[in-house]
């Protein structure tokens, strides 16, 4: 009978990771991004995320970056090119807006990572000097980053049912090293305060592991 209510429980909570509420406050990406995340989120500069670089402000040297990329949603949403999601796609247009899968970057790393997957690479691959190992298509990330990027792309498939790009396992084993920083939950508080969601992988990181692939 205890085994019966562990499987059970299990299952319930599993189905309650696939029913995430997604953000619905949002739905122009572009205004989202001027209004919300640089006119709010960062109004005071910070630190982009893969090289902790200190902004004080929006300018040509830092742009957004999408940890689970833009290209991506576009691809499984197959609405076609970024102008004609935005004007033909409601799904395309909540889902880009999301704050929670949304990072300051340096515009010129952000060129050659745009739409690479995240995957380990030995230490035969140099890393650079912010600890980025990458080859052709795959970025192995700082090791105190690697559970911030494991969080955004299982918010974006829960959440949205989206395709799962980075193995599973690997996913669940950054999220377990690398948990939720203090900075990372402020974050989350703030992202929560503008578009009235939180990231469940930062609130209850070991719900990380309950994570099952959707397709």
């Amino acid at each position: 009978m205890r085994n019966t209510v562990t499987v059970l429980l299990g299952v319930f909570m599993a189905g309650l990771l696939n029913v995430t509420h997604a953000q619905t406050k949002f739905n122009d990406p572009k205004q989202t991004l001027k209004e919300e995340f640089w006119g709010k989120l960062y109004a005071d500069g910070g630190k982009t995320f893969f090289c902790k670089k200190e902004f004080s402000k929006k300018s040509i040297l830092v742009t957004e970056s999408y940890i689970y990329s833009s290209l991506w949603i576009r691809d499984n949403l197959e609405c076609g090119t970024p102008r004609q999601c935005r004007e033909n796609n409601e799904a395309y247009r909540r889902m880009a807006s999301d704050l929670h899968n949304i990072y300051p970057e340096d515009a010129r790393f952000e060129l050659e990572r745009r739409a690479a997957k995240f995957e380990e690479l030995g230490n035969e691959v140099k890393a650079d000097e912010c600890g980025i190992r990458q080859v052709f298509g795959i970025i192995d990330p700082p090791d105190d980053i690697k559970g911030d990027i494991a969080r955004s792309l299982l918010y974006m498939h829960t959440t949205y049912n989206l395709p799962l790009y980075g193995n599973l396992d690997q996913l669940k084993r950054w999220s377990r090293a690398d948990p939720p920083t203090p900075e990372e939950i402020a974050r989350d508080i703030q992202i929560r305060e503008l578009q009235g969601n939180s990231n469940p992988f930062i609130t209850h990181p070991e719900s990380a592991d309950r994570v099952t692939l959707n397709r």
